[in-house]
């Protein structure tokens, strides 16, 4: 009885329904475990209503189909038994405790934009959705933005380009900032027994170390608040045929080099069947082209997205939207941005299709960029067949300089060495379920031709970057043995129970690390 009513002091029931949910939660608490493991789910369905009223879904309702459907990826368009969209801070507690008390799985959402199955969603269990956490504020002084956990990045970058104003965030801008986690000055965050909690660089310090970089095993980030920045930039995003390929790749090592002497520059190598896109970010407001890349000038483009002018971050984002895209949408024909003769590989429409991303990094590389690049050639031929494939080719270069603004300060888990690196992304598309498996095979052998080339060199890096992770890749384990091991010691700390490892249906989670295959 004493566990139960403290249960109740954190959901505060309606009068309405408090009698119903306590009596539920009696009847689950006298069972025993066989009984407790066949009824957590219609338990659930029963008690989830009564507590968050419409905030919450089962299978049978007519608000589930669209809150399930918030996902990028197809495959990670899982069945949960509940599908609760909490509204406040408080409410997230309640879901965790709620969860905790039936002893069943559950995900937490942001805006559904991981590529792993079971990572945000899961079979039978509940749902933990986080957007209604759409707001952003921007602080009377300008110089901070605090940004709910539901948001994606454009939204966010829209909100703030009213106010003419940035963040670190997604892949551009990088350079001088650092890397997006280090843009953060603030968390907010609800621990396993439900305290909702501020981490910053004075208080909860262990927990703000951790929560930049270290996944979901420490809480959940109800809001963040982040450093802002002008929000005009430099940019040039142009479109070039295949065979200008080798061409960009021996440009990219003479960048590589300029890279280091101006930290202001940071760049995409995005490569699909037909055309490479690259994006050029200079993070100030210059009217010439920076010299920083001179390596592109003389390689002519088929087409652009965007001449090299000043350009919010907003604006660069929303034209890049059709082609490196976040989120399913349809286009029927190219933006409305592209300029010149194209070969016609932006008009395809976009549709809700199943990912996989893998990564690797190395030094800067010209053999691990063309050995790759030719087996990715390999694969999509041996695989031409399966309908709706794609494959990207992304090369990322990240700056010391950009290492080293991560690093300082209260630091980052993430151990990544202070060089001039390139982050590999390999990200691939499909259709049809069954394909699956050959599309995954494809592209490890591609990564796998990337590393095998690295470590022949010398340039190999062990570092994984999380996002781009595929499911066997296992992420922390990459982050250094002694930031591993405080990482679970914050874990242990903010969640002894071990709610987190234990509950929560999937992630890159540290009690896993080692474990995957």
């Amino acid at each position: 009885m004493e566990q139960i009513s403290r249960l109740l002091l954190i959901l505060q029931p309606s009068p309405a329904t408090v009698t119903d949910v306590e009596a539920i939660l009696q009847e689950f608490q006298a069972l025993t475990d066989s009984e407790k493991d066949v009824r957590r789910l219609t338990t659930a369905e029963a008690v989830f209503p009564l507590v968050f009223s419409d905030d919450a879904s089962l299978r049978a309702d007519s608000t589930f189909p669209k809150r399930n459907n918030t996902v990028w990826s197809l495959n990670c368009q899982l069945s949960p038994g509940v599908i609760v969209v909490p509204r406040t801070s408080q409410d997230v507690g309640k879901a965790l405790a709620l969860c905790q008390a039936l002893g069943i799985k559950f995900s937490i959402r942001g805006g559904g934009h991981l590529q792993n199955p079971g990572f945000t969603s899961n079979d039978g269990g509940v749902v933990i959705s986080m957007k209604n956490f759409n707001g952003v504020t921007v602080s009377e002084d300008r110089s901070t933005a605090n940004i709910g956990a539901g948001l994606t990045w454009s939204q966010v970058y829209r909100d703030l380009d009213a106010h003419g104003l940035g963040v670190t965030g997604g892949r551009v801008p990088e350079g001088k900032y650092g890397l997006s986690c280090n843009g953060i000055v603030e968390y907010e965050a609800v621990l396993a027994d439900s305290t909702i909690v501020k981490a910053n660089a004075t208080e909860n310090k262990d927990l703000f170390w951790a929560l930049r970089g270290g996944g979901a095993n420490f809480g959940i980030v109800t809001n963040f608040t982040m450093s802002t920045l002008p929000s005009e930039v430099w940019a040039e995003v142009r479109v070039f045929a295949p065979s200008q390929e080798d061409e960009l790749l021996d440009a990219m090592m003479r960048f590589h080099e300029a890279n280091e002497k101006d930290p202001n520059a940071s760049l995409i190598f995005n490569a699909v069947p037909g055309a490479t896109l690259l994006v050029l970010v200079y993070a100030e407001s210059v009217d010439e082209r920076p010299a920083v890349f001179d390596a592109f000038e003389n390689i002519d483009a088929i087409a652009k997205m965007l001449p090299g002018n000043k350009y919010t971050i907003f604006q660069i984002m929303s034209a890049l939207e059709s082609s490196i895209a976040t989120e399913p949408k349809k286009y029927t024909s190219p933006p409305s941005t592209l300029e010149g003769s194209h070969s016609g590989w932006l008009s395809d429409t976009l549709f809700l299709t199943s990912h996989d991303m893998r990564t690797m990094s190395s030094l800067p590389d010209l053999e691990v960029y063309r050995a790759a690049n030719k087996c990715r050639y390999q694969q999509e031929e041996l695989i031409k067949h399966i309908p709706g494939l794609k494959i990207t080719f992304v090369i990322q270069p990240i700056s010391s300089n950009a290492i080293k603004a991560t690093n300082s300060g209260i630091g980052s888990p993430l151990g990544v060495s202070e060089q001039h690196q390139q982050w590999f992304l390999l990200m691939t598309e499909w259709s049809n379920h069954e394909d699956e498996a050959a599309v995954r095979d494809a592209a490890r052998k591609i990564v796998d031709v990337a590393e095998t080339t690295a470590k022949k060199n010398g340039t190999f890096l062990t570092f994984k970057y999380s996002n781009y992770s595929s499911r066997d890749q296992d992420p922390h384990s990459s982050y250094g043995a002694e930031n591993l091991e405080r990482l679970r010691k914050v874990a242990s700390k903010v969640d002894p129970k071990g709610i987190f490892q234990s509950l929560q249906n999937g992630g890159w989670l540290v009690s896993q690390v080692g474990s995957k295959s």
